[in-house]
């Protein structure tokens, strides 16, 4: 298996990806009950009304309590930051299919009795209904519930205005919530009192949690008077606006300058971020000279209901700021004269990080501040955001090349963005592009004179040849490439672009070299503890075991390949293993076993977008029909092939292992660790500093310090020298650390 994908990003999408809120939900039952039976009948719902309504709140609890009527999942996007509905579905579900972003989604959701949550459309209402349209006449088990401050516009959309809160609802959200300030607070005790807060502020959900939240420095009679007057002033230059958007902003600003100067500075500056931020991320940006205050002022916000916290899955907290809020904190940011500092903060803190999905729209957001401020015109984001396998690549492409002809970028960085932008058209199989760019890329690699910069770029454009046949040319592109990475610091490289080399062997009707080649691939992968690239290498084994004749062999090392993919989430390489298994499966004669394992792979193919290689399709193909020849007229064939259509991926992989998973050595809890952490470890078992991993790497000590948590996280362990010696006990020792690294980091 030739991995020409990103940095090996692995899809591990949730199947229920719901905001978990730190708060209760209060009241709606009505509601709920309505919405539950609507959504039985209406496959397009969406929830109307102004901002603090409590749309997104009341989509997140009626998917959480209906459930069970979508079994293959239900996905929330959020769509406030975004501008690109089909690259947020990408990002957001983690595909890592190739084509246009909005059929990518299309053929994964396919077949999916699923419910989709498009959270605040309003601002891009029209692509919101494009997407829409797209999927529901594609996907005909989908459900769409969008929130909105109108409707989106498609055919057949119900529209679900949400109302204030009925009277007594109001009263528990605000007893509710006082309790968090004022613990054993009750509404029964001022009930008339609390009755015309609520009736002050439209009873709006938000407007209320932001007044309860201030029982803590003042009386209930105070509170109402002290909206009275203020309410007074805020609303009486806003009469174009909705009455309940006029009493929303008034809260909010009544709220805002409740807060101590410290809380009101962070609030405005909270504005920058887009889709929410890490407390890492906050003290970062927000609070750079003194991290220490960010943690008590953020705390101090979200018992304010300024700005809310949901627990992730793995157990942190991840903050954001809803709508209405962002909103007002992003008109005091650019009141205050700091809003260039800050987003020069932003965009230098994420340029220091590795993208990743959740982080998606604050990448985006830095991107675009970069375009026009940074040094490099945002072309080292540009790249950073193309090279993972769940970002919009088309439009990643496109951007850089936009960027490459705006931008004067020093000539590493150059050739370094070709190479990328080469393979993302490959990638889109934009034939006449990929080969002009790798030609580009080679030609200013050669000039630049860095052995890595070119054996890159040479790879790249190797790949371009052999996909257009050309397998002598590519096949010199590919041996120069290894040669220039003779050093043992390049070793790892080396033996990646080796894989590539020895696939092609076997293409070129040599599959001696190519078993020779792919042997060493896979001994030097067992030898370093990386079982991704074990995975691959031992799928391209496979391939020459299987051409040799050797189907034993072949057989084990697909097996053992499909166990790996399956703990790594690796689908490209699940669906290629599937098609190995199928081969084997053939080679023995076992018909049945053939077409139902051909018929899985022909189902997750077409679901995550892959296509594949025309030979190993034709070896498919043929494989297939001899089996359905043996099997007879009778239907036994088709009856098997549609068997294997129908197997779930559980049930697919389980009959594919069939017990034979093994208990390999890649399977060790050395495989939760990339392969970059796995280089991070080994620095820390050498007694390195962040500093110093940071100087070696060339990253910034800020990443090489989030490098050092995550694994102390993935490993249970507290400390670094609980790191050092899992590294030790592992074999995983540091290599070669006297021996200074090429300056050339691509």
């Amino acid at each position: 298996m030739s991995k020409v994908a990103g940095r090996g990003h692995q899809a591990t999408t949730p199947s229920h990806a719901l905001p978990h809120h730190l708060t209760t939900f209060v009241g709606r039952e009505a509601e709920l009950r309505s919405l539950k039976q609507l959504l039985r009948n209406s496959r397009m719902v969406t929830l109307t009304g102004t901002g603090g309504a409590g749309k997104s709140r009341l989509a997140a609890e009626v998917a959480r309590e209906a459930a069970g009527m979508w079994p293959d999942g239900v996905w929330w996007v959020e769509l406030a930051a975004v501008s690109d509905v089909a690259a947020a579905l990408v990002t957001t579900l983690e595909l890592p299919g190739r084509g246009p972003a909005l059929q990518v989604v299309a053929s994964w959701l396919a077949a999916k009795q699923a419910l989709l949550i498009l959270d605040n459309c309003e601002h891009i209402a029209a692509a919101c209904a494009t997407a829409s349209q797209t999927l529901l006449e594609q996907c005909r088990e989908l459900t769409i519930l969008a929130t909105s401050r109108g409707p989106i516009g498609v055919a057949g959309e119900a529209r679900w205005p949400v109302p204030s809160l009925p009277e007594r609802d109001a009263l528990r959200l605000f007893e509710a919530r006082a309790r968090l300030v004022r613990p054993g607070f009750e509404v029964q005790q001022n009930s008339t009192t609390i009755d015309q807060i609520c009736t002050r502020l439209d009873r709006l959900p938000l407007a209320i949690e932001m007044a309860a939240a201030r029982l803590d420095m003042m009386s209930e009679r105070e509170l109402l008077t002290n909206l009275n007057n203020r309410f007074r002033v805020l609303t009486s230059g806003t009469r174009t606006a909705p009455e309940r958007q006029q009493t929303m902003n008034a809260t909010i600003d009544w709220s805002y300058r409740l807060l101590t100067e410290d809380e009101a500075r962070l609030f405005r500056r909270l504005g920058v971020f887009q889709g929410g931020f890490t407390m890492e991320a906050a003290q970062a940006v927000c609070a750079a000279n003194d991290p220490a205050t960010a943690l008590p002022l953020l705390t101090g916000l979200v018992q304010k209901s300024m700005v809310v916290a949901d627990r992730l899955s793995d157990g942190g907290t991840r903050y954001s700021l809803l709508e209405s809020n962002h909103d007002f904190a992003n008109e005091k940011l650019r009141a205050s004269g700091e809003l260039q500092a800050i987003q020069q903060s932003h965009h230098d803190y994420f340029s220091s990080r590795m993208w990743e999905p959740l982080e998606s729209a604050n990448f985006w957001h830095a991107l675009n501040w970069g375009r026009k401020n940074a040094q490099d015109g945002g072309l080292r984001l540009a790249l950073e955001i193309a090279d993972s396998d769940f970002s919009a690549q088309a439009r990643a492409g496109k951007l850089i090349l936009d960027l490459l002809g705006q931008a004067q970028p020093d000539e590493t960085l150059r050739v370094t963005a070709l190479t990328m932008a080469a393979r993302l058209a490959w990638r889109q199989a934009d034939h006449g592009a990929s080969r002009a760019l790798a030609e580009s890329a080679v030609a200013a690699a050669r000039k630049v004179g860095d052995p890595e910069l070119l054996a890159r770029a040479l790879n790249g454009a190797g790949l371009v040849r052999e996909t257009a046949g050309e397998l002598a040319l590519a096949g010199q592109m590919y041996d120069e490439a290894i040669a220039l990475l003779s050093d043992r610091a390049y070793e790892r490289l080396a033996i990646d672009f080796s894989n590539g080399r020895g696939l092609l062997a076997l293409a070129q009707g040599d599959p001696g070299r190519a078993l020779e080649i792919l042997s060493r691939c896979v001994a030097f992968a067992r030898s370093q503890g990386d079982p991704p690239g074990l995975a691959r290498y031992l799928e391209s084994l496979a391939q020459v075991q299987l051409d040799l004749g050797d189907v034993d062999q072949a057989a084990a090392s697909w097996v053992e390949s499909l166990s790996i993919f399956q703990v790594v989430n690796d689908w490209f390489g699940i669906i290629w293993s599937l098609v190995g298994l199928s081969l084997v499966a053939a080679a023995r004669r076992q018909d049945d076993r053939t077409l139902r394992l051909a018929g899985a792979a022909d189902r997750l193919s077409r679901e995550y977008s892959l296509t594949m290689w025309s030979f190993r399709a034709q070896q498919l193909e043929a494989a297939c029909q001899q089996a359905r020849d043996r099997l007879g007229a009778k239907g036994r064939g088709e009856a098997a092939w549609k068997e294997g259509q129908a197997l779930t991926t559980s049930e697919a992989l389980e009959y594919a292992l069939d017990g034979q998973r093994p208990a390999a050595e890649a399977l060790t809890d050395g495989g939760v660790l990339s392969r970059r952490e796995r280089e991070v470890v080994t620095m820390v078992a050498a007694g390195m500093t962040n500093k110093q991993i940071a100087q070696r790497l060339f990253i910034a000590e800020r990443t090489a310090e989030g490098h050092v948590e995550r694994i102390r996280n993935k490993l249970g362990v507290r400390s670094r020298t609980e790191v050092a010696t899992w590294a030790v006990e592992r074999g995983l020792h540091p290599r070669a650390l006297d021996n200074p690294r090429p300056t050339s980091k691509v």
